[in-house]
C-alpha cells in the first residue's frame, strides 16, 4: 500500500514538471500549417517607402572632380572607407524632411520630397542639381533613407530598436535580429504597430500561419514597432516551476522517508 502511494506520488510530481515546463509546439512554431506547394512561388513585393515630415535623406552629389564632391557634400571624407555611420552621423549630416515637406541642400537650394520615394526623390534632387551645372558634366546623385529603424519588445531575446541598412526586411529577419522569440513568446498574438503620417495603427498578426507571406506585414515599414506577446502561462516562470519540482521532490523524500521510518 505505501509503495503504491509513492509510485502515485511520482507520477504526480512528473505530470506537473511536464505541465509547467512544456510550451505547446503550435505555438512557438513558425509557418507550420501545411498548405500546397505551388503556393511558395509566391513572390513578396517589397513596399516602397513615401517620404515623411521627420524622415532624413543621406544625399551625396559625386563630381569627377574632388573639387566639385567637397563642394557639394557637407561631409569632405564621403569616399572614405573609413567614415562610420551612426545614428548621431546621420542625424547630423543627413537632410530632414522639414514641416512643408522640404529639404535644404547647400548651394542646390530648398528640394520638395515629401510624399516621394527615394528614387523620385533622387529624380527632384537632380533636377536642382542640373540647373546648378547647365552645361557642365553631371555629376552622380545618391540618396539614401537614413533613418530606416524597426523596434523590437516583448517576448524577445534581444529587446531593442534597430537601424536597418538595407532597402527592405521582412519580419522575420527583424525577429532574427532580435535574438529570436523565446519560449514563453504566443507567436499567434503578435503585435504590429506601424506610422504613417504621425497615425499610429495596430495589427495582431500570427506568425504560425502561412499566410503572413501574403500580407502587407511581410516586410516592415520604417519605425514599425513589434511586440511578441507572452503566452498566458507565461508569468510561471522555468525558474518558478523548477522550484516547485525541487519543493514536490523534497516532499516526496520526506514522506518516503517517514513511510520508512513508521514501516
Amino acid at each position: 500500500m505505501k509503495k503504491k502511494y509513492i509510485t502515485h506520488l511520482s507520477i504526480i510530481i512528473i505530470s506537473l514538471s511536464l505541465f509547467f515546463s512544456c510550451t505547446p509546439m503550435n505555438k512557438i512554431t513558425y509557418l507550420n500549417q501545411s498548405i500546397l506547394e505551388s503556393e511558395w512561388d509566391i513572390d513578396p513585393i517589397p513596399p516602397t517607402h513615401s517620404l515623411e515630415i521627420g524622415d532624413i535623406l543621406i544625399v551625396k552629389i559625386l563630381g569627377y572632380e574632388e573639387e566639385t564632391t567637397n563642394f557639394f557634400n557637407v561631409e569632405n571624407n564621403v569616399q572614405s572607407a573609413n567614415s562610420s555611420i551612426t545614428s548621431a552621423n546621420i542625424y547630423i549630416n543627413g537632410f530632414t524632411v522639414n514641416q512643408e515637406g522640404i529639404i535644404e541642400i547647400p548651394y542646390i537650394g530648398k528640394v520638395n520630397v515629401l510624399n516621394q520615394n527615394i528614387e523620385e526623390a533622387k529624380k527632384s534632387i537632380e533636377n536642382k542639381v542640373k540647373e546648378y551645372f547647365k552645361e557642365k558634366s553631371m555629376p552622380t546623385v545618391i540618396v539614401k533613407l537614413g533613418n530606416f529603424n524597426i523596434t523590437v519588445l516583448g517576448e524577445i531575446y534581444r529587446p531593442n530598436n534597430y537601424p536597418i541598412y538595407k532597402d527592405n526586411i521582412t519580419i522575420f529577419e527583424a525577429i532574427s535580429l532580435a535574438g529570436g522569440i523565446t519560449d514563453y513568446g504566443n507567436l499567434t498574438m503578435v503585435k504590429l504597430i506601424r506610422t504613417k503620417n504621425n497615425k499610429k495603427t495596430v495589427h495582431r498578426i500570427d506568425l504560425t500561419t502561412q499566410d503572413i507571406i501574403n500580407t502587407e506585414f511581410y516586410y516592415l515599414r520604417n519605425n514599425d514597432l513589434i511586440y511578441i506577446e507572452p503566452l498566458k502561462y507565461r508569468g510561471f516562470r522555468k525558474s518558478q516551476s523548477q522550484l516547485l519540482f525541487s519543493a514536490l521532490t523534497t516532499a516526496a523524500v520526506i514522506v518516503n522517508v517517514y513511510l520508512k521510518i513508521i514501516e
